[in-house]
């Protein structure tokens, strides 16, 4: 799935995109789920990418001092994600824009994925990608 099309889908997420409870991805689920096994494992390629771009020690250090809050952490990198390309694009390169530990965040974007592949062939999503979206797998990122 080439940039232009994630972000396509990306935009259709409706709501704040700033906490699950007040966000709708049902959507883009929906529309996910009417594309091909490979578009949707695409998606979550996409996906896993830019949230592993913003999982580097910078962003993690104007998100909180206090180490270990990896599903906060990851979870917040999906927010700035579903914010659309020019937020993110402006947080990867900027990381003091990256948003401050709260209770904003989307761990709802983590499954439409899977909630899409289930939707369009019955069974469960394989959940695989080349980077590791979890916070701190980012070597990288993390190096000093």
């Amino acid at each position: 799935m080439n940039d232009a099309q994630f972000w396509s889908l990306i935009e259709k997420i409706e709501g704040c995109k700033r906490q699950d409870g007040s966000t709708d991805f049902e959507p883009l689920v929906a529309e996910l789920s009417k594309q091909t096994e490979a578009s949707i494992q695409g998606f979550f390629e996409t996906l896993s990418q830019k949230a592993h771009a913003l999982d580097t020690r910078r962003h993690y250090r104007r998100f909180s001092w206090f180490p270990g809050l990896s599903d906060s952490f990851l979870y917040t990198r999906l927010m700035v994600v579903a914010q659309g390309k020019e937020a993110y694009e402006t947080v990867l390169e900027n990381p003091k824009a990256f948003p401050k530990r709260s209770t904003n965040w989307l761990e709802g974007l983590l499954y439409v994925a899977d909630d899409a592949y289930s939707e369009a062939t019955g069974r469960e999503f394989p959940r695989e990608a080349t980077v590791n979206i979890e916070s701190f797998s980012n070597e990288k990122g993390w190096a000093k």
